[in-house]
């Protein structure tokens, strides 16, 4: 079988559709174009164009890998869909069979509605941005309340990320891409040959059943409740391929920017949210049950069973015996269709409980050994996102956004929190003692050695601490002769940096440029530091 077209092939095909389209109704159809031709968006299994057919806006996705999906597959999703409201969420697709010509071979496309709107991480900068704090919130729960009904009617998207989850004009959240989906017609079918975006799956799981979205939904919601809390966290933990977090995060022990940020908000639901999200970072997690189920379930502290000497922590695996409910069957904590809604239990009811194993419910190993704060109440509860709360419409396609933090944010560059230990110039003095924290997530519950203030935040570094008012307390003095010597080198450092800056624009050439500038650059630290009045970076 020939390969499967390349981006740029379709690219030059779809310029003439009446030539390399097959279906009558695809070679009548208007191309949205740009300055350079067709516009399109690609993807790591298609490319999609945006077309006018028969009056409608439709989103044309060809295929430039054979194993990305098939025609079965979707139209076992059609066949589900019709009897399934998913609305307004999941919208239907057309599988078209050698609907389009490219290097003289039909290849398939896939047709579905247009969504005129913006990704989940453009509309999370859009709302950052206007430091919309509330629509944040109120995102969140309708977030939640989206999972809930798609793991109620027993579907699972199989690769939830901010590059598959749209946000409308009329601010309604839309899934897109379902070359992932599982439901119950697909059982006992292949796999798909893709695990999702690795910023949003588990390290070392994928089972591919009705739960598969529980640890993708569940680190998308964190990180909504999280940036509700403070929208400044954008600034300091988006890259443009995540949200907060990046899969480096999911591994023990917790220590990277993303554990800390969290931490530092002091918020007893984060603090909740990010207990509940490493302990699903466990290699002994299964996801055995829905978002809901996840969120209700208590923090116990069982004992861990032991592992082998030989067997590193990264291969334990889930116990024998745990599985996947059957499909059909309701899972601990899932309500039925029509029961409560999600979060809700009914009034006098007791949380069910299920006779299968659940390794999930294993604590984080010892590197996550802090003391469990009680459940925060009303975390169970969905958020404050009532019906009738709107989300405003995001901005129109033709309206540029900021990307990774560059538009215009004066309002919170003073409620960012500063980059700690990760950065040079933060980090104390040489001999100043600095106690190690200790294992586990440190939010507002923990009472160790941390400050009970709240650390100032900002991406500029803490000021000194003026020195209280009183004598001076003795020490050893530090010689002149270091404070002059500093002062003589930074001098040099930095006339050099200026006359290589001469030399290098009066030549031309980028490499003296740059060297002028780093000398002189580390000539002014020089210059500072040697005084003994501030320790941070020049700027």
């Amino acid at each position: 079988m020939n390969a499967f077209p390349a981006a740029g092939d379709y690219y030059k095909a779809v310029q003439a559709p009446s030539r390399c389209f097959t279906v009558p109704k695809l070679q009548a159809a208007e191309f949205v174009w740009d300055s350079l031709g067709p516009t399109l968006a690609r993807g790591s299994s298609a490319v999609v164009f945006q077309a006018s057919v028969e009056g409608r806006p439709q989103a044309l996705r060809c295929y430039i890998r054979e194993d990305a999906s098939s025609r079965d597959r979707y139209s076992a999703l059609d066949a589900y869909l019709a009897g399934h409201d998913l609305s307004p969420y999941v919208s239907g697709t057309t599988w078209l069979d050698g609907a389009i010509t490219v290097n003289r071979a039909p290849w398939p496309v896939l047709t579905m509605d247009w969504i005129d709107g913006r990704t989940l991480n453009e509309y999370v900068d859009f709302l950052v941005t206007g430091s919309n704090a509330a629509a944040l919130t109120t995102l969140a729960g309708r977030w939640r309340e989206l999972v809930a009904l798609l793991q109620r009617r027993e579907f699972a998207h199989g690769d939830l990320q901010h590059g598959n989850v749209m946000v409308d004009q009329d601010g309604q959240l839309r899934l897109v891409d379902f070359d992932g989906v599982w439901i119950p017609q697909l059982t006992g079918q292949p796999p798909p040959t893709e695990y999702g975006h690795p910023n949003y799956q588990h390290p070392l799981h994928h089972n591919w059943d009705r739960w598969l979205d529980t640890f993708s939904a569940l680190v998308i919601y964190t990180s909504l409740v999280a940036l509700s809390r403070d929208p400044g966290l954008w600034l300091a933990l988006y890259n443009s391929k995540n949200l907060l977090f990046a899969k480096t995060d999911f591994f023990p022990p917790f220590k990277t920017e993303a554990w800390k940020q969290l931490a530092a908000l002091g918020d007893p639901q984060v603090d909740e949210l990010a207990r509940k999200l490493q302990e699903c970072c466990d290699p002994l997690w299964l996801s055995n049950r829905s978002l809901e189920a996840t969120l209700e379930q208590s923090a116990t502290v069982p004992a861990l069973p032991p592992v082998p000497a030989d067997q590193r922590w990264w291969e334990q695996r889930p116990a024998a015996g745990a599985g996947t409910p059957a499909p059909g069957t309701p899972a601990s904590g899932t309500p039925a269709p029509g029961a409560a809604a999600p979060g809700t239990p009914a009034p006098g009811a007791a949380p069910v409980s299920s006779s299968r194993p659940r390794p999930q419910q294993a604590p984080p190993p010892t590197w996550s050994a802090a003391p469990q704060a009680p459940a925060v109440p009303g975390l169970a509860a969905a958020p404050p996102a009532g019906p009738k709360a709107a989300l405003p419409a995001p901005p129109p396609l033709s309206a540029p956004l900021s990307t990774a933090g560059t538009g215009p944010m004066p309002q919170l560059s003073q409620r960012m929190m500063p980059p700690s230990d990760t950065i040079w110039w933060t980090r104390p003095p040489v001999g100043q003692a600095q106690g190690p924290p200790g294992p586990g997530y440190r939010g507002s519950g923990y009472q160790g050695s941390a400050p009970s203030a709240p650390m100032p935040r900002g991406y500029a570094p803490h000021a000194p601490v003026p020195t209280p008012p009183g004598p001076p307390v003795p020490g050893p003095g530090a010689p002149a002769t270091r404070t002059q010597t500093g002062t003589a080198v930074g001098a040099v450092a930095l006339a050099l940096g200026v006359l290589l800056l001469v030399i290098g624009a009066a030549s031309h050439i980028s490499v003296v440029v740059i060297g002028g500038l780093v000398a002189g650059a580390w000539g002014i630290w020089r210059l500072v530091t040697a005084t003994g009045r501030s320790g941070k970076p020049p700027g």
